[in-house]
């Protein structure tokens, strides 16, 4: 069963427990899911798009545990953990990414919406903002970490700069 398809309580409980996943990525992810509900509620002009980017925030919770958890596994195996490690970078980055994309979203919101949903829609900014930074500092773990070039910081890092420029735009 998906992450998100999973009670609130019980996910709480899987995150808590002493395994590997779920771990920063799926919380970032879930995270970035919960700000583009909040961006929908809101009521943006496309709210197709918002729907889009929530759903693949989601998917991608999953996925970074099953990255994370082939990792593992290679470790476990006395196996190489390059390719498990590059896997296990992408996912987060393409976390990144999806979750500035989620502030920019969010800042149009702020700036073109109804000013009686601004305390949510900024909400959705700061998380969007937080779910980025987070998956960012996972990529450059991973790329420390023998999983990919340098070049996937650079990446993350350029996300971190969208969404914080997109809650600066909102004021923020």
């Amino acid at each position: 069963m998906a992450y998100v398809d999973q009670p609130l309580g019980e996910f709480l409980a899987l995150v808590a427990e002493p395994t590997p996943a779920p771990g920063g990525g799926a919380v970032a992810a879930v995270t970035a899911a919960l700000a583009a509900g909040l961006v929908a509620m809101a009521g943006p002009e496309n709210p197709d798009a918002v729907d889009s980017l929530g759903r693949r925030a989601a998917g991608l919770a999953d996925e970074d545990a099953a990255a994370y958890s082939e990792v593992v596994q290679a470790r476990r195996a006395g196996t190489s953990v390059t390719d498990a490690l590059t896997r296990a970078t992408e996912v987060p980055l393409e976390i990144a990414a999806t979750a500035a994309e989620i502030a920019r979203c969010a800042a149009e919101v702020f700036r073109t919406g109804r000013p009686s949903v601004r305390g949510d829609v900024r909400t959705a900014l700061l998380l969007a903002e937080a779910a980025t930074r987070s998956a960012a500092a996972l990529v450059e773990i991973n790329v420390e970490a023998g999983g990919g070039s340098s070049d996937l910081v650079d990446r993350a890092r350029a996300h971190i700069d969208a969404a914080r420029k997109a809650r600066e735009l909102a004021g923020g």
